[in-house]
């Protein structure tokens, strides 16, 4: 490409950059690296004292809009194009500043479709002759900041990939006439370029009986996306593949409308109809062709930064004289579904809202134009550049294509496939139904590039849309949960697959509680939707559903005892262990093998045998947090295989397929997610949550019953390195990551196996005594008002298994620090040697040790038991620290009630601060036997004090003398004394 340097100086030094407000002058330095260079060919900003130098390796840029007079646009700038020149001999770390605001002047910031300000977080970049790759960064305000690496040499950056007027020739040159297309050139721009016109049509056919379409591209100036759509909707008209359209139309294009704009740097209209229609010559040419041609159909191919991931078709469809949505639901079957990209149809719900069929209007707007002079139907396109190659958008213009002159052919000759009209299905409130169709895909990769939605609308009109899966042989289904009572309306619709289903859904009463959340009276705790407190309690199983030595009787077993036990949910992984899947296909969740794995394939009998589990969980009343990547194992360790487009998909797949199970507590995004990408204990404290943020938050978009999401981490976000045992801050805590922003909604830690006080016992091969800092860590993240789980305190070790490499811990330990995790405001999850379900891998890494399944304990799992029903007796969910305690212990209170509960980790004595004057109810609790003493009454005093039975750990509960508990199964050696 052609470069102008418009300033001599930069060949030398450093350019000089005003700053605004509180940024000063850079002068000139002579060992500057990094240079900016404005490109000929549509460069923008065109001014250079624009960018302003903040320091060697950041850069504040000004967009700016150079149409020249005063803009008519709000919303934020849409055009940069830039090149970065890197004269040094290493890669450099660029961050830049990219004020979106043109000094000010912009002011929607979020209001309107195209606004979206806080989502333009990304821009694009190209090194020498290389591919557009998409660079992801961060909103504050109007600035959008990228951070990415320049290699030596020249890198083009934009807010969108450019396509500039001269690929725009270089393109129209490469095309051949031939039998099928004719080019012209029907004049030429105020800036003296060539305004071409293309034709494509079957000349053997009397042009008479042919409808005509005039398609146009590139009207705006900074909509480079019509243009890459362009280099694949015009081969796709010359193939095999459209002969019947060619007979059947004929196709005229405009490929780039505002040819001036594109090679001026202009952002939106100017050389085309800014400030005026018909003021520029390409205007003129325009409106000829309009006059000239008398479409049948006009196309107008734009595209929009914001909102990024929403995209539009609006289009001209009636029957019977009035509008109908029929076009637009066949298009979209057509056409490849958006999920592919992480995008969605905008207003999906209601198409009807972009039919211009009976629309006002006008003579200023082309389109508006043909359709109020020529009877002219209008179809257009708004795609946006996120997440899309250059090449999605060449294949997506051939599919709006074939989709689009499907639609409307089918609608001409009446052959239109017509929605099925289902019977009325019957379904009990907060209970799963599932909806199964068999279809023909219109893709080739209906896991990939195809989906099954649904539009539920509830009996007071709220609208909900479900994405449903592909479950292979043509069997597509989708799980939906009905919240309201009453007649649902519902629509089943495909997304490059032929479905098309409406019906009625009757939701009756039920017992059920819905989906679990966070408790309404408290930031802290959980409840169910209908405000039923769930007191969670977990154990950890990764390899539940696949891990080899679990039987189908051994996994019944096992959730059978921990349910008896109080365990109400498990923590468990999808695809766990590659040696299993290595031996048995059935527990392969891709395409292909485990050693020949086919990543964009996914296996039904995996999930299946997975949905099977989960129900029979929800039978059982067992819940799962479950974890969705593993960066311990293939094939997400391979960054060369695992990209970010197929962890996308997988993650989404798993939404789709179990969001709808009520008994999903929440999803973990990984288990130790600093492996995250290659399986390497290491976290960079910048892209590391950045990734865990943009992975929950892609989530939570696309779960429709918003189940809570965490991360399980080892690392302190108070770490001062990058890895576990580097120096942290004390308490360990994950909250300086993911606590201020809504991104988790749970915080989750591993603490409490190791610290000051733990030591190895050799007499068990395990350890004991207490992390000093466990409470408080808990403690430190409480402070962002969300709930703080406990995730891998300390398994309890089995005698005569082996230690996977010292990693157990006494029964004792397991339930004092239970305990102290739930007296700190905080709940937990438990793990026991026999049932972590890690056999296969352990076996592999721990050789010749051999690991097994055994559902033995050495008594922790009773303990813990005797945990979850001392407090599920009491309103936990309003209990919360109480500081004014003195001695070897700590204390939960709750204000309402005044019930007390005071834990002595080691025995001994202690004081508690109290200025209520109430009589008190006081009673020992034995935490290893489960059993309370004597109630003894409690006078009002200041100072309240207390011993404990002997030196072993025990429970002292106080509550107002009127509050009846349940009655006492034993009495202690010692009572309360005050």
């Amino acid at each position: 490409m052609k470069i102008v340097i418009l300033m001599a100086v930069l060949l030398i030094c450093d350019f000089l950059a005003v700053e605004s407000q509180e940024m000063r002058l850079v002068q000139p330095s002579i060992d500057s690296t990094i240079l900016w260079v404005i490109p000929a060919d549509g460069g923008t900003p065109k001014d250079l004292t624009r960018i302003a130098k903040k320091a060697p390796d950041r850069f504040h840029i000004r967009a700016s809009f150079e149409e020249g007079g005063e803009s008519v646009l709000k919303h934020a700038v849409s055009r940069m194009d830039l090149i970065c020149n890197n004269k040094g001999t290493k890669p450099v770390m660029l961050t830049l500043e990219i004020d979106l605001s043109q000094d000010g002047k912009r002011t929607d910031y979020d209001n309107r479709p195209e606004a979206g300000m806080k989502w333009r977080d990304f821009i694009f970049i190209r090194f020498g002759h290389q591919s557009w790759k998409q660079a992801s960064g961060k909103t504050e305000g109007w600035l959008s900041i990228v951070r990415f690496e320049v290699p030596p040499g020249m890198t083009e950056i934009g807010l969108s990939p450019w396509y500039t007027y001269k690929d725009y020739t270089s393109f129209i040159e490469s095309l051949k006439e031939g039998p099928f297309l004719k080019k012209t050139i029907v004049g030429k721009t105020n800036g003296g370029r060539d305004h071409w016109e293309l034709t494509i049509t079957d000349t053997t056919i009397n042009a008479q009986k042919k409808e005509t379409i005039f398609w146009q591209a590139r009207e705006h100036a900074y909509e480079s996306f019509s243009s890459f759509a362009m280099e694949g909707l015009i081969p796709f008209l010359l193939s095999d593949k459209a002969k019947e359209f060619r007979k059947r139309y004929v196709i005229i294009l405009h490929p780039m409308t505002n040819i001036d704009g594109v090679a001026e740097g202009y952002e939106y209209r100017a050389g085309y109809d800014f400030p005026e229609p018909r003021t520029s010559e390409s205007g003129k040419m325009t409106f000829d062709a309009v006059d000239r041609l008398r479409p049948d159909y006009a196309v107008a191919w734009h595209n929009w930064i914001s909102p990024r991931d929403r995209n539009v078709v609006f289009y001209t469809d009636g029957a019977n004289g009035k509008a109908t949505a029929r076009a637009w639901l066949r298009f979209s079957q057509l056409f490849p579904s958006l999920r592919a990209w992480e995008h969605r149809w905008k207003d999906e719900a209601t198409p009807m809202k972009y039919n211009w069929h009976d629309k006002k209007l006008g003579d200023n707007n082309i389109h508006q134009y043909a359709m109020k002079h020529y009877g002219t139907k209008i179809w257009g396109w708004e795609m946006p550049w996120w997440n899309f190659t250059t090449d999605d958008a060449r294949n997506a213009g051939a599919a709006f294509s074939q989709s689009f002159l499907t639609t409307i052919s089918e609608i001409s000759s009446n052959s239109m496939p017509a929605p099925v009209k289902k019977e009325l299905i019957r379904c009990p409130r907060s209970k799963m139904t599932e909806f199964n169709v068999k279809a023909a895909a219109n893709v080739s990769n209906p896991y990939q590039d195809a989906m099954l939605v649904g539009e539920f609308i509830s009996p007071t009109g709220k609208s909900h849309i479900m994405d449903g899966f592909y479950d292979g042989n043509g069997i597509w289904k989708l799980r939906f949960v009905p919240d309201e009572e009453g007649t649902w309306t519902y629509r089943l619709r495909g997304e490059g697959v032929n479905i098309l289903e409406e019906g009625d859904l009757l939701c009756t009463a039920s017992e059920e509680h819905g989906f679990i959340r966070i408790h309404p009276e408290s930031p802290y705790g959980f409840s169910y939707a209908d405000s039923l407190p769930f007191f969670p309690m977990g154990d950890t199983n990764y390899g539940l559903y696949d891990d080899s030595p679990i039987t189908a009787a051994g996994r019944q077993a096992y959730l059978t005892k921990r349910r008896q036990q109080g365990f109400n949910f498990v923590r468990m992984e999808v695809g766990h262990s590659h040696e299993h899947a290595n031996v048995n296909p059935a527990y392969w969740a891709w395409g292909g093998t485990a050693s020949k794995p086919d990543l964009d394939q996914y296996n039904p009998v995996f999930f299946k045998g997975l949905d099977t589990l989960l129900a029979q969980m929800q039978r059982q009343g067992m819940n799962a947090e479950l974890i969705l990547l593993n960066y311990y194992r293939l094939p997400f360790t391979d960054t060369t295989l695992w990209t970010v487009k197929r962890e996308r998909r997988w993650i989404r797949y798993l939404l789709s397929r179990y969001s709808a199970f009520s008994n999903i507590f929440m999803w973990t995004i990984s288990n130790e997610y600093e492996t995250h990408p290659d399986g390497k204990y290491r976290i960079d404290t910048v892209t590391d949550p950045m990734w865990v943020r943009e992975t929950a938050q892609f989530i939570q978009q696309n779960d429709p019953y918003h189940h809570l999401v965490t991360v399980h981490p080892v690392v302190s976000s108070s770490t001062k390195g990058n890895s576990p045992v580097s120096p942290i801050a004390l308490p360990w805590r994950i909250g300086g990551f993911y606590g201020a922003d809504s991104a988790l909604s749970v915080l989750s830690q591993q603490t409490g196996q190791t610290g000051e006080g733990v030591v190895w016992d050799t007499s068990c091969l395990c350890w004991n005594g207490d992390d000093p800092q466990l409470m408080a860590s808990i403690r430190a993240d409480r402070v962002y008002k969300k709930p703080v789980i406990n995730t891998e305190n300390g398994y309890e070790y089995l005698h005569g298994l082996p230690t996977m490499r010292n990693q157990t811990h006494h029964t004792a330990k397991v339930r004092r620090t239970s305990w102290r995790i739930i007296s700190a405001g905080g709940y937990f999850s438990a793990g026991f040697s026999g049932t972590l379900g890690h056999s296969d891998i352990w076996n592999r890494i721990d050789s010749p040790n051999h690991y097994t399944f055994s559902l033995q304990d050495e008594g922790a799992g009773a303990q813990l038991g005797y945990l979850y029903k001392f407090y599920t007796a009491l309103p936990f969910w309003r209990m919360n620290p109480y500081t004014a305690i003195h001695g070897d212990a700590v204390a939960l209170a709750d204000s309402i009630t005044n019930i007390f509960v005071l834990y002595f980790p080691h025995g001994g004595n202690a004081s508690l601060e109290w200025t209520g004057n109430e009589i008190l109810e006081g009673r020992w609790f034995n935490p290893r036997t489960g059993r309370f003493g004597l109630r003894q009454v409690i006078k009002p005093a200041a100072m309240l004090d207390f011993d404990t039975p002997d030196k072993q750990d025990w429970v002292l509960l106080l509550q107002p003398k009127a509050y009846q508990p349940d009655t006492p199964t034993s009495a202690p050696k010692k009572d309360v004394k005050r």
